[in-house]
């Protein structure tokens, strides 16, 4: 049942912004290899949300700018989360993972706060928090399996050095994705200019 609700929802997703004029479908890349998915599930050192698992066997990220070992890029690419947020593939998010576990003790979380009414640890980085997608800048769409109390396991958090204001934009994978497709729709990228279509949904980053 999660596997069939996540596929339909992230086909609906990318259905959206494929009709939208941005090509999310040529973005997406095949379904992760299971073997690193257990890897990356032995890196979180727990197991991963089941929404999570099921997106990753449906999509293993995005594909960036340098995909020249796949065959030439599309005439324009996007980003499949709101912004310059590029999905990580699961590789790649376990690296990230790292890296983030890395400077907790450094950074500290005195200087964070929490979005009044979400259910989320006033953390920096917690090492209960999963990487989904990142933006330019270093922060993280990321899926919380630690929420505080009220909260659901697996919801969507904002995390980074950004983005003092921890909050919640889903409570899950699949409403996320529901929440991003019942947005208003991304302004249409037309012919020509940037090679990047940009677009936007402030309020789900």
């Amino acid at each position: 049942m999660t596997d069939s609700a996540v596929s339909a929802a992230w086909a609906a997703w990318l259905a959206a912004l494929d009709a939208a004029g941005f090509p999310a479908s040529a973005n997406a890349r095949p379904p992760a290899d299971p073997g690193a998915v257990a890897a990356a599930e032995t890196t979180f050192g727990r197991p991963f949300p089941p929404e999570l698992r099921a997106l990753y066997r449906v999509c293993d990220g995005q594909w960036d700018d340098h995909r020249s070992a796949a065959g030439p890029l599309p005439e324009r690419v996007t980003s499949l989360f709101p912004a310059t947020y590029r999905m990580l593939p699961v590789a790649e998010a376990a690296v990230q993972y790292g890296g983030w576990l890395d400077v907790i003790d450094a950074v500290g979380h005195d200087h964070v706060t929490v979005r009044d009414g979400d259910p989320v640890r006033a953390r920096y980085w917690d090492p209960g928090w999963w990487p989904l997608a990142v933006d330019g800048g270093g922060n993280a769409l990321a899926v919380d399996t630690v929420p505080e109390p009220g909260g659901d396991a697996g919801q969507i958090v904002v995390a980074g050095p950004d983005e003092d204001e921890r909050r919640r934009v889903g409570r899950g994978i699949i409403d996320y994705l529901h929440r991003l497709a019942g947005s208003a729709p991304p302004v249409p990228a037309g012919p020509g200019g940037s090679a990047y279509a940009f677009w936007d949904v402030p309020q789900l980053r």
